[in-house]
């Protein structure tokens, strides 16, 4: 399988945030003009994870005034219109029926964290339904320890753990996200996604760290997930994703080379 370069999309009461140490949240765009740049350049793939805990999720067209949605299935449903690439949707999800409506509404897969924690039939249940290519689970981490609730509670839970306990359950991906890394541009943990993608027989995605297009390829060639992921570079630098593409195929890493737009 060739390996994916997948750009990461954190929302928050309906806009695009970047995200600093799971905490410093600054508002940088809109989802449904950010969406059609990336289909545009005809992503791998794309990630949509909501943030929000609050009851003030407005999403308001380009000129700022119209509020056409109040939660995350209608803004799903418009994403999807404006989109032609595999898409990953997630965010405060608890239950069957709401997996349901998201896959309904658009979303390839759904990616699971906190309910599959809470509930532990959650995954058992989802897999048996929807299968286990539908379900992706984010995995929040700092150094060994398993985070949940955006952060705020620490689990029993090691990573390698958590990570045999949901494959064991159905979970089809995993999505490696180092919290501590958030924001920092520090590189990838590759220790960790390197000890993860050995022991799993699922996909692996990495999160957490990408600072330049040489994190990508540290990435693919010491740990070998199936996948990489970034929020803030593709979103801070011109034509990043065409610039990450072409770094990691001089660099012979298996990617697909087919480009969209770039203009």
């Amino acid at each position: 399988m060739r390996k994916r370069l997948i750009p990461c999309i954190f929302l928050k009461d309906g806009m695009i945030i970047r995200s600093e140490d799971f905490r410093i949240h600054q508002i940088i765009g809109n989802p449904i003009s950010e969406v059609k740049r990336f289909s545009d350049w005809a992503v791998d793939e794309i990630i949509y994870i909501d943030i929000s805990h609050s009851n003030n999720f407005q999403v308001r067209r380009n000129d700022h005034k119209d509020v056409f949605s109040n939660n995350n299935l209608e803004l799903l449903s418009e994403i999807s219109k404006n989109i032609s690439v595999p898409l990953a949707f997630g965010g405060g999800v608890r239950t069957i029926e709401h997996i349901s409506s998201l896959l309904q509404m658009g979303a390839d897969k759904v990616i699971l964290n906190t309910g599959i924690f809470s509930d532990e039939e959650l995954l058992k249940t989802a897999s048996k339904i929807f299968g286990a290519q539908a379900l992706v689970a984010c995995v929040d981490y700092k150094q060994e320890c398993v985070f949940f609730s955006h952060g705020k509670i620490r689990s029993k839970y090691t990573v390698q753990d958590w990570c045999l306990k949901i494959e064991s359950e159905g979970i089809g991906e995993i999505l490696l996200n180092d919290i501590s890394r958030d924001g920092k541009s520090s590189g990838f943990n590759i220790d960790m996604v390197k000890n993860i993608v050995k022991q799993s027989s699922v996909p692996v995605i990495a999160l957490g760290g990408a600072g330049d297009y040489d994190d990508f390829v540290e990435c693919f060639k010491e740990a070998n997930p199936s996948a990489v992921a970034a929020g803030n570079i593709f979103h801070f630098k011109e034509h990043s994703y065409y610039h990450a593409k072409k770094t990691l195929e001089r660099s012979n890493i298996d990617i697909r080379t087919e480009y969209g737009v770039f203009s």
